[in-house]
């Protein structure tokens, strides 16, 4: 299947990126290298099969849309398309740099907003109600948000690997994890699984690359 990005494109947009990824560092303490080395994991994965859920993901919105207007008007009663199996039914999917799916997104706000690491205006999301993963309204807008609003596609990133950090180490202090330590939370950002993955460790060896790396430069 053909890749997205090779290896060199993905470290070209990953340096891009520098900027915001060292604010989401300084606001929430998600050391810059954990990400950069999500990314890299993630975006060296991406091919056209990708690209193939996410737009069967917008023409399952762009019918819930549809049937949502024609619900106002009265012409309809239910919002729901009527192909709800298979690609045509599809309503969410991992998406954006950093691959994920609208309901982790909002697990992973949720956690953000009760641990007080950030307010919900802040993101621009409604201030006046709970995020539900439940609720199509919310998975439609999230989803959408996280496919076309880079920014906010990282940002949740973040929140999804304190989440985890917290759920692997009871903490969410990334400083005095140990290697292992790293390793199951770079899996658990993957797959809910306490089992260190192939996937947990490569983002680990490439967390050592990218902490490297920063560790030359400050000292250059």
């Amino acid at each position: 299947m053909i890749k997205l990005y090779s290896p060199a494109g993905a470290e070209r947009r990953i340096h891009g990126c520098g900027e915001l990824l060292r604010d989401i560092q300084a606001r929430y303490r998600v050391p810059a290298a954990c990400l950069r080395a999500i990314l890299y994991n993630e975006m060296t994965e991406m091919d056209l099969l990708d690209v193939a859920a996410d737009l069967s993901v917008r023409f399952y919105w762009a019918r819930f849309d549809l049937r949502s207007r024609l619900c106002t008007r009265g012409l309809l009663k239910d919002r729901t398309p009527v192909l709800r199996a298979g690609p045509l039914g599809k309503r969410d999917s991992s998406t954006g740099w950093a691959q994920i799916f609208s309901y982790v997104g909002i697990n992973a706000c949720r956690f953000a907003f009760d641990r007080g690491l950030a307010a919900p205006a802040s993101l621009g999301l409604p201030e006046d109600r709970t995020l539900d993963p439940r609720d199509p309204e919310d998975l439609r807008a999230v989803w959408l948000r996280l496919n076309r609003d880079r920014e906010f596609n990282l940002r949740l990133a973040a929140f999804n690997l304190l989440a985890a950090a917290e759920q692997m180490t009871g903490r969410m202090d990334f400083d005095g994890c140990s290697p292992e330590e790293l390793r199951r939370i770079f899996t658990r950002y993957n797959a809910d699984t306490d089992r260190v993955t192939a996937y947990g460790e490569r983002a680990y060896a490439n967390y050592l690359r990218y902490r490297a790396a920063e560790q030359h430069t400050d000292g250059g």
